[in-house]
């Protein structure tokens, strides 16, 4: 069953197309179908405090492999993690990634009589951000930390969308009153990327949609209560969307 260790693995990702090693090593139709190289991680937060995240899941189908060979396994290896399955047991990979950024999945399989196989995809994690804050004068930054956690490939674009609603005090009485405030997107130097003035009405909202290019930073989203009475909710979706990964199957021959 693979006998590759991770430091070959690793040195395997700077050589072009697939290692095959073994008595016979004739062409082999080695297909592992990826449905979909782009997911997102989902995180999701209520009053500042992190309450789920969800992973990025990338399923690898390995059911279309040469018929003609047997093969007694295949594997993946991915954030330094091995799965290996039994082609009779299972034709499908699923892999779990909780960090965003592009990452490599190397994809491995064995033969019947000893041949091993190896080669990579990549494949991309977004990162998907939803805030709700509620009945505040002072809503809390948002902290976007959009360095990958490998150090790779920054994203292409952060994606902002914001909304400040002002809930009526007594609903169909509209008797409260406008809230005046601003957004603030803050960079590692305490500089001001990009900034919006907003005034809400009692009972209503205001959006702001923006994109920022410079994503490789940490950065801060700040809704700043500039004046009124009543009371605010705050609600941000922000995705940091990186480059495409490429097509949606791996051929490996």
């Amino acid at each position: 069953m693979l006998r590759w260790s991770l430091p070959l693995l690793i040195s395997s990702l700077l050589m072009s197309g697939c290692i095959i090693t073994g008595e016979d090593s004739s062409h082999v139709e080695f297909n592992v179908g990826l449905s979909k190289a782009d997911e997102s991680i989902r995180e999701s937060y209520v009053d500042g405090d992190l309450i789920s995240v969800k992973p990025a899941i990338f399923e690898f189908d390995f059911s279309s492999t040469d018929d003609h060979r047997d093969f007694i396994s295949y594997g993946i290896e991915a954030g330094g993690q091995v799965q290996v399955v039994s082609p009779s047991e299972a034709d499908v990979i699923r892999v779990e990634i909780e960090s965003h950024g592009i990452h490599p999945i190397i994809l491995m399989a064995e033969d019947i009589i000893g041949n091993e196989y190896i080669d990579y995809v990549m494949v991309s994690a977004n990162l998907e951000i939803h805030w709700i804050e509620e009945n505040t004068h002072e809503p809390r930054p948002l902290l976007i930390d959009s360095i990958p956690s490998n150090h790779g490939i920054a994203a292409d674009v952060m994606v902002i969308e914001s909304i400040v609603r002002n809930p009526e005090l007594v609903q169909g009485l509209g008797n409260g009153q406008s809230v005046e405030f601003s957004w603030d997107l803050i960079d590692e130097a305490q500089i001001a990327c990009q900034s919006n003035d907003g005034t809400v009405d009692d009972g209503g909202e205001v959006v702001w949609k923006t994109l920022h290019f410079d994503t490789y930073g940490v950065h801060e989203l700040q809704v700043t209560y500039d004046s009124g009475q009543d009371y605010i909710d705050v609600e941000h979706m922000i995705s940091l969307v990186y480059p495409e990964s490429g097509g949606v199957a791996v051929s490996i021959s």
